[in-house]
């Protein structure tokens, strides 16, 4: 073969490897998570994405779009096509900023589309030890003596924030809402005396629960959690109509189509229902649902969550406009 065709092969072969790369990138399932690593929604996909990858049959890719309470993540899903490789990670916080977050520029029922709902994520009421009341009864007595009570979050609008107003609302406590920049200074304001409670994120407190600078009263999940098996349910401590659980779920972007939204959901129930990765979870504080919902049930919990949050966002005047 002539030396001079050589290096027009060589820009061939380039053109070509660089087409399949662009081909296999454009071919990836793309999950925008709206939060910084090492949040639910992250350690939640990297702990299914070996399997996902498996059932859906292409490479899963996570996008980290943080900002403005998850709006910024969601907002750019909003604008990727919907042909079902473009999804992204929610939870309550997503329903509470239908109502919380009034200058955004999409709607969650009307611009995206359901695909499901697949775990739990634990929070705890947490307690400085000084508080009185060894148990849930006693504090919320101990909390309708006083005048006031401080208590933390990981900022306004947060599924603590949100916790706890409802909490003030159900029991008719009188309450003062202190955020922090996020759930682990939150937490140590606890630790510290700054406030009295907070209804802090499993993986931020179980550690000083465990070394005794916090007391919890009961979790927020439905069951009692491996590593603090002691600590009671809220229904056990006594408040069973008390449902402040937040969720694990998974949207796309408004026209994706629904047999593509139900492909993807059985691949996500797949991964969640893997009993290796069950038990991965559940290490991680993240509890998979007995049933997952599929895309049409999801759609009817999501509308219930909105409106639920929407009340007790209105009765507390949360906003972060």
């Amino acid at each position: 073969m002539h030396a001079s065709i050589f290096p027009h092969l060589r820009r061939l072969a380039g053109a070509v490897l660089m087409g399949i790369a662009a081909s296999a990138a454009a071919q990836a399932t793309r999950i925008v998570v709206p939060g910084p690593p090492g949040g639910f929604a992250d350690i939640t996909v990297r702990l299914i994405g070996e399997r996902l990858q498996k059932d859906l049959g292409t490479p899963v890719v996570i996008e980290h779009k943080p900002g403005a309470g998850g709006t910024v993540g969601l907002d750019y899903l909003r604008n990727q096509r919907a042909d079902g490789l473009t999804l992204g990670m929610i939870n309550l916080s997503a329903a509470a900023n239908e109502s919380i977050v009034r200058r955004k520029s999409f709607a969650l029922m009307s611009d995206f589309e359901s695909i499901g709902q697949y775990a739990w994520l634990a929070n705890i009421l947490i307690v400085h030890p000084a508080q009185p009341g060894a148990s849930l009864g006693a504090f919320i007595a101990a909390l309708k003596a006083r005048a006031n009570t401080n208590y933390s979050s990981g900022g306004v609008g947060s599924p603590a924030h949100l916790a706890s107003e409802l909490f003030r609302s159900r029991t008719g406590v009188a309450l003062t809402h202190v955020p922090y920049k996020g759930a682990p200074p939150a937490v140590t304001a606890v630790v510290a005396g700054e406030v009295a409670f907070m209804f802090g994120t499993a993986s931020a407190a179980i550690a000083q629960v465990r070394g005794e600078r916090v007391r919890a009263l009961a979790v927020t999940t439905s069951e009692r959690l491996r590593q603090i098996p002691d600590v009671p349910t809220l229904a056990e401590a006594g408040l069973s109509d008390f449902n402040i659980t937040d969720w694990v779920g998974l949207v796309a972007p408004r026209g994706t189509p629904f047999e593509t939204r139900e492909r993807v959901h059985r691949a996500f129930a797949a991964a969640f229902a893997d009993p290796a990765i069950r038990e991965r979870l559940r290490e991680a504080t993240i509890l998979p649902a007995a049933a997952p919902l599929g895309p049409a049930d999801f759609n009817v919990f999501l509308r219930a969550e909105i409106d639920k949050w929407a009340k007790v966002v209105r009765e507390a005047n949360i906003s972060q406009d």
